[in-house]
């Protein structure tokens, strides 16, 4: 009896001793995020007001800390020059102008927008459109020349050209030839083989305004097809920072979304947004790094502008819904800009999205933790 009282007695000193070092533990809980909620309104998400433009970039701070995690300092600043370098690529300077009908770009205020939509030209000879009721000897007509040139390009030069999409079509003169391949392969190429030029033909497009009149009395020949322009259009092309000269003062170290509205955006701009993001950061961006060329992706899940587990908004999803409100649409049938409008039409408008370079690093930042090729 004496020796079971004594088993039962170490038994309890045993439990109590093991209660007394869990309750003493030092384990972290993980606390949910607390920040005020704002998404989207479809949803049933309370919108909270648009933050201060000078507090741009402390607030995208806070946003990014809904990981939870602190980084390392070196680790940070790892992150934040990455980011910014994989930015300034996206926006890279270039010369091809943004195609009205097929935007998908980020740019700059400068950067130049093709204007005259695919459907607006149209193929017909001389001789036809004599014979057109509907135009006279005084009628303008615009005839599309397409031309082809051969430019020598730097790797940097052809990233730039291609917006830092390295599986983008090119054709590069080899020999008599022309050859199509990708951005990735030429890349390849001048790696292995540095000092070969790499020559690029480019189509590039002439606008030449006449008249029937003048067209008739012209050497053309009479059966021949032009790309004609027969319709009234009201500009050519203009830059992004022109466009928007009426309706805002352009902030300087602006980067604007640019997305033509498809028939498939039924989400509205708040889907166009959240698409454009995604599928731009997740294409391979190609950064030059000394004779290296290095390829960058952020993949970014569909559901992150879902509400979080606490069902406060996420911060893909604040950041989506203050840029809905602060969205410009442009018309370019009618020329006309407009704000954050309750409908959008296909075929005919531009999302126009205005982004601080702090707000596209801090996206990057949030989501980097995907893979990356040939990161070094």
């Amino acid at each position: 009896m004496r020796r079971m009282l004594s088993v039962l007695f170490l038994a309890a000193v045993i439990v109590a001793g093991t209660w007394y070092f869990l309750m003493r533990s030092d384990t972290p809980v993980e606390t949910p995020p607390t920040t005020a909620d704002a998404g989207k309104a479809d949803a049933g998400e309370t919108a909270e007001p648009a933050a201060d433009a000078a507090a741009t970039a402390d607030t995208l701070t806070a946003l990014d800390g809904d990981r939870g995690t602190a980084e390392p300092a070196d680790t940070a600043a790892t992150a934040d020059a990455e980011a910014k370098q994989y930015i300034e690529t996206l926006t890279e300077p270039t010369s091809r102008p943004v195609p009205v009908e097929k935007a998908d770009h980020f740019a700059t205020p400068e950067r130049v927008l093709s204007l005259v939509p695919e459907y607006a030209i149209e193929q017909a000879t001389v001789r036809e459109l004599a014979g057109d009721a509907s135009l006279d000897a005084d009628t303008p007509i615009t005839i599309v020349r397409e031309i082809e040139q051969l430019e020598t390009l730097t790797p940097e030069q052809l990233i730039a050209e291609s917006e830092g999409d390295i599986e983008a079509p090119v054709r590069v003169f080899e020999g008599d030839d022309v050859e199509e391949t990708t951005v990735r392969e030429l890349l390849e190429r001048f790696s292995a083989d540095p000092g070969e030029p790499l020559l690029i033909v480019k189509t590039v497009r002439h606008f030449e305004v006449t008249t029937l009149g003048e067209l008739l009395e012209s050497e053309e020949d009479p059966e021949a097809r032009l790309n004609v322009i027969t319709q009234p259009y009201p500009i050519e092309s203009a830059t992004l920072a022109e466009l928007l000269d009426q309706r805002m003062a352009v902030k300087p170290g602006s980067i604007f979304y640019l997305r033509t509205v498809r028939p498939t955006d039924d989400q509205g701009i708040w889907g166009i947004v959240h698409d454009g993001l995604i599928e731009n950061f997740a294409r391979g961006m190609a950064i030059r790094d000394g004779e290296e060329t290095k390829t960058y992706t952020v993949h970014i899940p569909r559901e992150a502008d879902e509400m979080v587990l606490d069902q406060t908004s996420s911060f893909l999803g604040r950041l989506i819904h203050r840029k809905t409100e602060e969205s410009f649409v442009y018309n370019f049938r009618e020329n006309r800009m407009g704000r954050n409008p309750d409908r959008i039409y296909p075929g005919q408008e531009i999302v126009i999205i205005d982004f601080q370079p702090e707000e596209l690093i801090a996206i990057y930042r949030h989501f980097r933790d995907s893979s990356a090729d040939g990161r070094g």
